[in-house]
């Protein structure tokens, strides 16, 4: 994994992270599309990452399946 990747996937944590303190120190009251900046932000960098690993898009990414074939049995839904 590139040293670009790993940054990416730290900033994307850093964002994750962010959202679930702060919904934790405001109970959970955050008003409608306060997120929606920061949401955009991590999925621009999904982007990036899914194109520095050669995918066409972040959701071809997410939803690539190599690595799993001994999991994918035990899922219902499949």
């Amino acid at each position: 994994m590139t040293r670009q990747k790993k940054e990416i996937i730290k900033k994307i944590d850093e964002i994750d992270e962010f959202i679930h303190v702060d919904e934790q120190l405001g109970c959970g009251f955050a008003p409608a599309g306060f997120y929606d900046d920061l949401l955009d932000q991590q999925w621009d960098l999904y982007e990036e990452l899914a194109r520095l690993s050669h995918y066409p898009d972040a959701m071809t990414m997410m939803n690539d399946t190599r690595g799993l074939e001994q999991h994918l049995s035990e899922l219902p839904f499949i």
